[in-house]
């Protein structure tokens, strides 16, 4: 047992065999200082870097990169910075002195710990974590790879409206998220290149690069179990988030505090925040997978002189210029147009009238409203009462699941969205309907409290009610969210380590689906009825069924690169492979290749893609670089590979698929291959105290730091830890 000389006082803490700490506060109030001490002790560089780039400095710590540029443009498209001392100034007392208690606590660690030369020679000088920090550090976790997927697919969508693709491809990519009417009365807007998504892609011309390029990517998976279903008695819950693995370190920081006389709350945290992203108190526990509610809007607005047409009046819009400092370049001078409606982009200053697109994120104004709503869940009594203050939040925009210790479970989808007409679900850019968006009534919100079967699932797809692709009309595919079903469906009385066994599944419902409808548009060829006959009846983890799976994993994207570019040209490839097209399109696309939509696919049509792609990926296939399962070096998270022999882990192998529970899915960026999955797994039983978790990594992201790099293999072979265990306690596999 160690101390840390907290401001009233001593607080002790022991740390476990990854350097995860157990922290034994007098208050909530002294946990969180003590929180932001190890945040700081273990993730300064992260959360540094992180808050640099939530400022608008990726051009600059990076250098020219479509990624960098993209970043950029889109935390001061909204307004990351502007409006912090205002957003702090709107805290109630109580979350002020949390809020205030972790920057201490994260400075007295800072202090301890130096400041790195890896920040230093970023040109990042020492500088206090402050609380105007934390809404920042909250914006850039909660847009990126959440809201940002609903915007990249809006944005996508508004620049094809506008160079007038064909109808029936935008049909083909949007199922019921757009009707044909909606498509014909679409505006058509002057499209600017600095928020382009395909510049210097033509129809079927050569790729230039790309203003926008993917960013996050991946999914998460969540499962609770009803006390009346378990095995204990007690509710049980799964958090499973997937994130960006294969690196040192891990994104989430798992820790254990106890709040003296006021309980516990323990789980993964993203460090920067004091709260736990993925965990529990003595009360509730909350798990999470991304929501993808239609929290951001495109219209097409007239504009001209400064001002805008909102339907009804011309307005004035506020005009604001940024300076984009560029690693090795000249700087650039960047301009916006500012209006209730959102933040346009191009040239509303001329004489002459242009149609613009004007972009809004809903809920990124309130963000002080979210962190006061964090303190109440903290304390909430049961699953009622967590799954109201959930429809709180409007920036976060997730599947909550949650259970509680009375044994009931819930869930509820979060974020704002604004009110549309009945006609939209919010893709196809639509011209402004009122000067000032409203909310959308929120009592249709997806939400289910004690469902009757006793259980739910949450993995990225719509939510189980009926109004819900209103809130979600671009889900991704339900294939994780079929096979979770059906497993935990199969067992009578589910225990913790059931939970653990299913998010760790490598079968894949979406071959099952897809190679049904495919079977009779297949080649005559064996390797094709092999492939169909493995997706009947998957064998697990054998050699044959990952090679099988590889294949069609391949064959998928195969397949939809041929179809796309078959009506979008390079356009359609370029969604694929630079705009991470599947993960943000999937839904839709799957359901016309499952001839589930024959308006927009029909079976001629798919047997002569299927005939020309089969080819490619059987050659395709035989790539190292595609094979699965994937066996991957955990790199140094700053110094991606360099230095490997020193800062670099040995191959990891990860036993998944891009539409398995156990997801793992690639993106290229630059000349880096970025993987993402299971980053951490959290299970817990709310009869008994405490819970258990499976993280990718240690603590420290210092080379010789406690934990750095630990713990990888029983990551990959699903071996959980008790956590607020001491160091000793072995892993096991539950």
């Amino acid at each position: 047992m160690a101390e840390l000389r907290g401001p009233r006082g001593a607080i002790s803490y022991t740390r476990d065999d990854l350097g995860f700490p157990s922290i034994d506060a007098k208050s909530l109030e002294d946990a969180t200082w003590a929180r932001g001490w190890f945040h700081a002790t273990d993730r300064l560089v992260q959360v540094q870097l992180t808050l640099a780039v939530a400022r608008g400095r990726a051009l600059s710590l990076l250098g020219e990169s479509p990624f960098a540029r993209y970043v950029d443009r889109m935390t001061r498209l909204h307004r990351f910075t502007d409006d912090l001392d205002a957003q702090i100034a709107k805290l109630s007392p109580e979350s002020r002195r949390i809020v205030d208690a972790y920057a201490a606590g994260f400075n007295a660690g800072a202090k301890a710990r130096g400041w790195p030369l890896l920040l230093r020679a970023a040109g990042i000088a020492p500088q206090p974590y402050r609380a105007q920090d934390m809404i920042l550090m909250y914006r850039i976790v909660t847009w990126f790879g959440l809201n940002q997927l609903v915007e990249m697919a809006a944005i996508i969508t508004a620049e094809l409206v506008a160079s007038k693709a064909s109808p029936r491809a935008l049909q083909l990519l949007l199922g019921d998220a757009a009707t044909a009417d909606e498509l014909a009365a679409a505006p058509i807007a002057d499209w600017p290149a600095e928020l382009s998504a395909f510049d210097g892609v033509v129809a079927d011309g050569a790729d230039g690069s790309s203003a926008i390029a993917a960013g996050g990517m991946g999914g998460s998976n969540a499962i609770a179990i009803a006390g009346s279903r378990s095995a204990s008695g007690g509710a049980l819950l799964c958090a499973d988030p997937h994130l960006e693995i294969a690196r040192i370190p891990p994104v989430l920081y798992a820790t254990h505090a106890t709040h003296g006389g006021d309980g516990y709350m323990q789980g993964l945290h993203i460090p920067g925040l004091w709260f736990a992203s993925f965990g529990r108190t003595d009360r509730i526990a909350w798990a999470y997978t991304y929501g993808r509610v239609q929290s951001v809007d495109v219209r097409v607005v007239r504009c001209r002189g400064g001002e805008m047409f909102d339907g009804s009046a011309w307005r004035p819009l506020a005009k604001r210029t940024s300076q984009v400092s560029i690693k090795k370049r000249p700087e650039e001078t960047w301009t916006f147009w500012d209006c209730d409606l959102g933040t346009i982009v191009g040239d509303a200053g001329g004489e002459a009238e242009v149609a613009l697109p004007c972009v809004l994120w809903s809920g990124v104004r309130e963000t002080y409203r979210e962190l006061d709503t964090a303190v109440r869940l903290v304390r909430a009594p049961d699953v009622d009462t967590a799954v109201a203050l959930h429809k709180e939040f409007s920036a976060l925009c997730m599947d909550a699941v949650i259970a509680d210790a009375s044994g009931r479970i819930g869930h509820v989808i979060t974020g704002r969205m604004d009110a549309r007409p009945a006609s939209s679900r919010g893709m196809v850019p639509r011209v402004p309907d009122a000067a000032t968006p409203v909310a959308h009534d929120d009592a249709t919100r997806p939400s289910t409290i004690d469902p009757p079967i006793g259980w739910l699932v949450s993995a990225n797809g719509r939510p189980i009610e009926a109004n819900a692709s209103t809130w979600v009309p671009m889900g991704d595919t339900p294939a994780r969210h079929q096979r979770l079903a059906a497993l935990v469906g199969s067992k009578e009385r589910p225990e913790l380590d059931d939970l653990a066994r299913f998010v760790l599944d490598s079968s894949d419902a979406c071959a099952m689906r897809l190679l049904a409808a495919w079977a009779p548009h297949m080649p005559d060829d064996p390797q094709a009825h092999a492939l169909v006959e493995w997706a009947r009846d998957q064998p697990g983890t054998t050699t044959e069924h990952f090679a099988q799976l590889t294949l069609w994993t391949v064959l998928h994207l195969e397949v939809s690169r041929v179809l796309l570019r078959k009506y979008l040209g390079r356009r359609g490839e370029h969604i694929l492979d630079v705009l991470a097209g599947l993960q943000l399109f999937r839904h839709h696309l799957d359901e016309a290749l499952a001839l589930e939509r024959p308006q927009h696919l029909d079976a001629a049509t798919l047997r002569a893609v299927i005939a020309e792609a089969f080819p490619r990926a059987i050659v395709r296939a035989r790539s190292p670089d595609v094979q699965l399962p994937r066996r991957d070096k955990f790199k140094n998270a700053v110094f991606a590979g360099k230095l490997g022999w020193l800062l670099d882990s040995k191959p990891i192998e990860n036993r998944g698929g891009p539409t398995t529970p156990n997801q793992v899915t690639t993106q290229q960026l630059g000349d880096t291959t970025v993987v993402f999955g299971a980053a951490g797994r959290y299970l817990c039983d709310m009869s008994k105290q405490g819970g258990w978790y499976c993280i990718s990594g240690g603590a420290s992201e210092r080379r010789f730091g406690v934990g750095y790099g630990a713990g990888l293999e029983d990551w990959a072979r699903g071996r959980f830890r008790p956590l607020g265990s001491p160091v000793g306690a072995a892993p096991r596999a539950l």
